[in-house]
């Protein structure tokens, strides 16, 4: 018996590549076939991964101009950031860091799906 791997077309974006499950997200995405792009505040530590088949972009979930930038083209999008180095404050942080990220995808065109209750 033969089994067919399905490939969803577009682009998948690993926002938060740098971490431990975007780390293994992505090569994942590429064995399934997908196109990926894979986002980082620091690109640097992308590019040491050796990814050459990914799309790279620098972009900070603060900064709607990057996520713009990182948004554009995409299909279908992981979110995988957190503040947790900020502080006290990371939990607000988080909240206006993931807002940005929902409402630039949607303006995207990107379906928001999410297991967490809006505060």
């Amino acid at each position: 018996m033969t089994r067919s791997v399905r490939v969803r077309a577009g682009t998948y974006l690993v926002f938060g590549a740098s971490g431990y499950i975007g780390s293994n997200l992505v090569p994942a995405l590429l064995a399934a076939g997908h196109r990926v792009r894979a986002t980082a505040r620091n690109v640097e530590v992308l590019e040491a991964r050796g990814w050459n088949e990914v799309d790279l972009v620098r972009a900070d979930a603060l900064d709607v101009d990057s996520l713009r930038q990182a948004l554009a083209g995409v299909d279908t999008a992981y979110y995988l950031v957190h503040s947790m180095a900020a502080g006290r404050d990371f939990a607000a942080i988080d909240r206006r860091a993931a807002g940005n990220f929902a409402r630039v995808a949607a303006e995207a065109g990107i379906p928001v799906l999410s297991s967490v209750e809006r505060a």
